[in-house]
This record gives C-alpha cells, structure tokens and sequence, in this order.
C-alpha cells in the first residue's frame, strides 16, 4: 500500500497529471453550485414536496409526538431535548456525507472523461515498455455502473432503519458510497489497460493494495474539497497498480516461453 501511495504522489510532479488535477475541481464546483444544491433547492421547498400527503401527515405525526412527549412532567422535556439533539447530529452528519457524495460524483464523471490521457502519461513516464490493450465498450461499462449503483440503491433502501443508530449509520453510509466509488475507478482504469481475463483475476476486495489505497482516498472525500481530486487520485494510482501487474505477468508468461 505504502509503495502505491508514494508512485501516486511522486506522479503528482508531472505538468501532464497537474493540470488535469484541477479540471474536476474547478467543472465541479460550477456544476454543484449551479445544478447540485441550487435545484436540490427549489426541489426540497416546492408544491410538490411540502404538498405531497405523505410530508404533511410526517410533519402532523412528528408536532403530535413532540407534543405528547412535551406534556410529560420534567422527564419529558429531557427526552424531547435529547431526541431533537440526536436527530439534529444524524441529519448533520448524513447531511455532510451526501454533499461530499454529490460533489465526489460530479467529479468522477468529469474525471472519467480523462481516464484514457492520464493513463497514456502515467504509461509514457514510468512503463513505456508495457503494451497494454484494454477490453470492453464505454456503453457496457455504463451499463454494469448503473446496474451496480442500483443495487447498492436498493441495498440502502432495504436497510434504511440502520441510519437512525448512531455510529453504526455513519460507517454504513460511508461503506456504500466506498464500494461505488472503488467500483466504477476498478472498472474505469481497468477496461483501459487489462484484458478481460487478467482483469477478473485481480477486480475484487481482496486486491487489498489498490483497495486500502481507494479506501483512504474516499475517506478524505468526506472533506468536500479533497473530494474533488480524489478520483484523479484514484486512477493515477490504479494505473500504477495495473501497469505493475500487467508487467509481472508479461515478464512471467516470458519465462514460461
């Protein structure tokens, strides 16, 4: 893990990798200012949500219950404190995490945009030896992220109560963004540089290398800034690993020959 951070980092020192660090931070701010929290906006205060039965009988069933808790002598205004507390940190906290998801997604899209050129310099700098060709279309690939993205959709749906345990709702919430994040870079930097078979071979969590690597890298995501050159990071050090890969294995059927 420590030796892909630091090819990770040392790449950093390329002008080619440099100015394209900063092309999904600056794309994404723009985009999230103006399409993410400037839509999600209206969208939250509209006819169409405030209005909508299922809102208005919440917001009846929650007066009531804050009521009913209220009126109960000194024990109840203590309860009704800690339960507006508890509530408050939740949504702050899951508040924060889906900001920092939206910013980290619109900076993957644009990122998966420059996958081929910052695979072509990390290729040209340090493994100009290594033929590599890749496998798979970019309609296909859409295809398993979007399938995938729905599962784990449906998975979060599925265990919805779990966000209102404390802790326990922060790592969940956290481990789902992770596993799409290290899904569709897997996915990305892979179908560029691999072979279908070698691929399969090495996708999975047990590729614990490139996967502690991603893990630390969505863990700073959290931080909205550090999001936005978070997938950058992501497929420079990928590259890295599949480039290593690529190379042992070539030098091994070599031998074999």
């Amino acid at each position: 893990m420590l030796d892909l951070l630091l090819k990770t980092l040392s790449s950093l020192k390329e002008p080619a990798i440099l100015w394209r660090l900063f092309i999904p931070f600056l794309a994404s701010i723009i985009l999230v200012s103006v399409l993410g929290y400037g839509l999600f906006g209206v969208f939250l205060f509209s006819d169409m949500v405030t209005g909508n039965p299922m809102v208005m009988d919440a917001t009846t069933w929650t007066t009531e219950t804050e009521q009913a808790i209220g009126a109960i002598p000194v024990v109840g205004t203590v309860l009704l404190w800690i339960a507006t507390a508890v509530f408050a940190v939740v949504v702050g906290v899951l508040g924060f995490l889906l900001g920092s998801y939206l910013i980290l997604l619109f900076a993957m899209i644009i990122t998966g945009f420059m996958t081929d050129s910052i695979v072509k310099v990390i290729h040209d700098k340090h493994y100009p030896n290594v033929d590599y060709q890749g496998h798979g279309t970019m309609l296909g690939m859409l295809g398993k992220m979007l399938k995938f993205g729905l599962l784990l959709l449906l998975l979060f749906l599925l265990t919805f109560p779990m966000l209102f345990v404390p802790l326990i709702n922060i790592i969940w919430f956290w481990l789902l963004g992770f596993l799409f994040f290290r899904y569709a870079l897997t996915l990305d930097v892979g179908q560029v540089i691999l072979p279908e078979k070698m691929f399969n071979e090495i996708k999975g969590l047990k590729a614990w290398s490139p996967t502690l690597v991603l893990g630390l890298l969505f863990l700073l995501s959290t931080f909205p800034l550090l999001g936005l050159f978070a997938p950058v990071f992501g497929v420079i050090a990928l590259s890295h690993y599949y480039f290593d890969y690529l190379s042992t294995m070539t030098k091994s059927t070599d031998s074999d020959l």
